[in-house]
């Protein structure tokens, strides 16, 4: 799994050479990107209940909104990330960790994280440090036990031998061990991508949104890079002999062309008095065309491969054609979508736990119960214009009555419809307000 996700990384930044070391397309980011817009873009979290509600909800939509723009595709493209929260002063931040920078060493029945190794880098100097920080849960006991141990190296790759913490500058706070008695989970959270992990079978380990079509990118980029040999290598050219360019009087050797020129002239040597022969014209057809249509079928695979609807990638003209294609196809990325979406609910669910227990800890906030509510949307699979005309149609045709109509388009029951949407004494959709169904 460690390999797979160096792999991950690798592809994410664009450390993999493709043919002739040409620029890639930047599919991984790409895909991650999207999924990430596709997961959160309506996403509404809300924790109400008490004052330590509100509390909470305070610190958590600062972390959730710093996820969303920095971390989610990292996320995604890594297969997981770990939420660890701490105190700072009167808050609670969290600590956002990559998969390369932690390590679960044990999990409950249900696949859940239970135990885990995270990984802190500090350079000084020329020194290196590195912190473990251990978390373990006991459920028999529900205890929950931190521990830090620091190393210090002077070679970036290695671990090194162990040294104090006080010894680490900013670490110096730092308790070698800690124990937390009474908790009924650990108190970190683990978001996974909910993808079968072909890497590790018996792994519950995430996979990266576009481990299923790691192969396929690789095809992509070397196809692209034959894309671009196409326009370079049949690029307009002049072949002229020597003979036909100005030399320098004084050194006799040829004169450079002038800026922009050179890579319309190429110059060879020839005996040939001929023009005509002496200078030909270089301009092959170009046969971008199948070898952009090429293109267009390798992305259509991964966006099968991944989970994405047709035309996320590819060509929209070049995709589906038949309602029941486009509802096949929006279906597919609307079941990943939502599979991403539980999974991230379930961790921000277990975050808000481990928050909890912080604030009572360190007495933030009063006692209260609390309440985590979150709402997605549903705009992968619908056609929100057609749906408003679909149902414009209706209230027109008095099918439907208009304040279910507004109820549907701004979110709200069909009261506050009424009685805040609707104008009052006037004609609404060409019609009386009074339509009944």
């Amino acid at each position: 799994m460690q390999s797979a996700i160096d792999v991950w990384l690798d592809m994410y930044q664009y450390r993999e050479s493709t043919a002739n070391n040409d620029r890639s397309l930047d599919l991984p980011a790409a895909i991650s990107s999207e999924f990430v817009r596709l997961v959160t873009a309506e996403s509404e979290l809300k924790i109400d209940g008490s004052r330590r509600a509100d509390y909470l909800n305070e610190q958590l939509l600062k972390a959730y909104t710093y996820f969303v723009i920095f971390k989610a595709e990292a996320a995604l493209a890594l297969g997981s990330m770990a939420f660890k929260p701490y105190v700072s002063g009167d808050k609670i931040l969290v600590d956002m960790v990559r998969a390369d920078r932690y390590v679960p060493t044990a999990f409950d029945d249900s696949g859940e994280a239970t135990a885990a190794v995270f990984m802190a880098r500090k350079t000084v100097g020329k020194r290196y440090y590195t912190r473990l920080e251990t978390h373990t849960w006991d459920a028999d006991s529900k205890s929950y036990t931190v521990e830090n141990r620091a190393y210090i190296s002077y070679d970036d790759g290695t671990l090194g031998r162990e040294t104090e913490l006080a010894s680490v500058p900013g670490w110096e706070r730092l308790t070698a061990s800690q124990t937390i008695a009474n908790v009924e989970h650990p108190l970190f959270a683990v978001f996974r991508v909910p993808a079968t992990n072909t890497v590790d079978l018996d792994s519950p380990l995430g996979v990266s949104v576009y481990a299923h079509a790691a192969e396929l990118i690789r095809d992509a980029n070397e196809q692209w890079a034959r894309i671009n040999w196409e326009y370079k290598g049949s690029e307009l050219a002049i072949d002229a002999s020597e003979d036909l360019f100005r030399k320098d009087k004084k050194t006799g050797k040829l004169r450079e062309l002038p800026v922009g020129n050179k890579r319309l002239f190429r110059r060879h040597f020839s005996t040939d008095k001929n023009l005509s022969e002496d200078m030909q014209a270089f301009s092959p057809a170009i046969r971008d065309g199948s070898l952009f249509n090429g293109l267009n079928h390798i992305l259509q695979r991964i966006e099968f491969n991944v989970g994405l609807a047709y035309g996320t990638l590819s060509e929209p003209s070049d995709t589906e054609k038949t309602a029941t294609e486009i509802l096949t196809s929006r279906q597919r990325s609307y079941v990943q979508v939502g599979k991403m979406q539980k999974s991230l609910e379930s961790a921000l669910d277990q975050l808000v736990y481990a928050m909890d227990i912080y604030t009572t800890l360190y007495e933030l906030a009063p006692p209260g119960d609390y309440k985590l509510s979150c709402t997605w949307g549903d705009s992968v699979l619908e056609d929100v214009d057609k749906e408003f005309q679909r149902r414009l149609q209706l209230v027109t045709a008095g099918k439907l009555k208009p304040e279910k109509l507004l109820a549907w388009y701004f979110g709200v029951d069909e009261d506050k419809a009424r009685s805040e949407y609707m104008p009052v004494d006037t004609e609404l959709f060409g019609g009386s307000n009074a339509v009944t169904v």
